[in-house]
């Protein structure tokens, strides 16, 4: 894959998961500081993740044959530049929320616009290495966003995080406007008529299914692992330093490693790679649930930094589906994440009141090997770049 169609998704994307990594953590903060009660906290991050999944989703539905990706790219960023700077200034919980909605919605266009184009102009012999790439923001995001909003929150307050964030979202019509669209249009690749191509669509639909699927498993499992780690990190008694270092580290272990992950994909498919990882992950969870000092929850979330890479899926997903429907596949499967970090964070808020902690998180590392079963299920399609 040319590095030109890859430097406008890199740069939007970096912009996206440092606003997000960022400031998610002080989110339920700044909304009690407008009003917000303290128990609807984690309402306000289901919020949130809500807005964004739709965002995701709402790209699904654009024509086959749209072509202005980058410069939905462009609007949206320059939308963000303004509701979050509104957001910096709101003194009420109403126009707070709303800005942090459309924010969020927006974040998710951007996301899957990225996404889909760097899935258009990679070939299938290097698909998990340009995601995997493209994977790194998040890490990187996660590094440089806990750091510099944590800093700036401290120093002058989260009115000035707000409005850092509104000029950081600048990058995202830089990256918008630099991208570049594959010069091969989604509707070029050859759809099969008949009774064998009929058939050929419905395979594919229930191959996607089940990814999908076994992916919103493993998405309820990470929002699980993530609100338990710092749950069960304070009842230990560890600082806060120590609950936001895991976080680092699992940014850290998420930048160091996609690439990789994303290469070796391509290399020897896939399908096995996701296996893998799902089956660590659910190891990784009986390691989570005996964690008892801050070393054992550190290795935890470099193990998590590293099982939640999204540059796998994505790269399956355009393996799986002919090529005028990648952008609704991608679409599909970004908005299943975050529908499962939503499932997740609120069973889980129920299920440690009920079970306690380490019960609730090792039955939780139960759905990364139903979703291996249903991985095991698929049967690809013999396909060309």
């Amino acid at each position: 894959m040319r590095r030109k169609y890859l430097a406008g998704p890199l740069i939007c994307t970096f912009a996206v998961w440092t606003y997000g990594n960022g400031t998610m953590p002080i989110l339920p903060l700044y909304a009690m500081e407008r009003g917000a009660s303290s128990s609807s906290g984690g309402l306000f991050l289901a919020f949130a993740f809500l807005c964004l999944a739709l965002g995701t989703a709402a790209t699904g539905l654009l024509p086959k044959s749209f072509a202005n990706r980058k410069w939905l790219i462009v609007a949206s960023g320059l939308l963000m530049v303004g509701f979050t700077w509104l957001m910096s200034t709101t003194t009420t919980l109403l126009p707070f929320a709303g800005a942090t909605g459309l924010n969020w919605f927006l974040a998710g266009v951007v996301f899957s616009q990225a996404a889909t184009l760097t899935g258009l102009a990679a070939d299938s012999t290097d698909r998990g290495m340009a995601f995997g790439i493209l994977g790194m923001t998040n890490g990187l995001g996660a590094l440089i966003g806990g750091f510099g909003v944590g800093y700036i929150a401290d120093r002058f307050g989260f009115t000035a995080v707000y409005k850092s964030i509104a000029v950081l979202c600048i990058l995202v019509c830089i990256g918008g406007a630099v991208s570049v669209e594959s010069p091969e249009t989604p509707g070029s690749s050859p759809v099969r008529q008949g009774g064998d191509g009929t058939r050929r669509s419905a395979t594919i639909g229930v191959m996607l299914v089940l990814l999908l699927m076994s992916q919103l498993l493993v998405s309820v499992t990470n929002a699980t692992g993530n609100l338990g780690r710092s749950l069960a990190m304070a009842s230990r008694g560890l600082s806060k330093f120590a609950i936001t270092l895991t976080a680092s580290i699992q940014g850290l272990g998420n930048l160091c490693i996609s690439p990789f992950i994303g290469r070796l994909s391509d290399k020897i498919g896939r399908r096995w790679i996701l296996i893998a990882m799902y089956t660590v992950t659910s190891a990784s969870l009986v390691l989570l649930a005996f964690s008892r000092v801050a070393w054992q929850f550190s290795v935890y979330a470099g193990l998590s930094g590293v099982l939640i890479i999204s540059s796998v899926g994505p790269a399956y997903v355009m393996d799986l589906v002919p090529r005028e429907h990648a952008a609704r596949g991608i679409s599909l499967f970004q908005s299943v994440i975050w529908a499962g970090n939503i499932v997740g964070m609120a069973a889980a808020g129920l299920a440690f009141d009920m079970l306690g902690i380490s019960t609730t998180i090792l039955l939780s590392g139960l759905f990364p090997l139903a979703g291996v079963m249903l991985l095991l299920v698929i049967r690809e399609p013999s396909r060309g770049g």
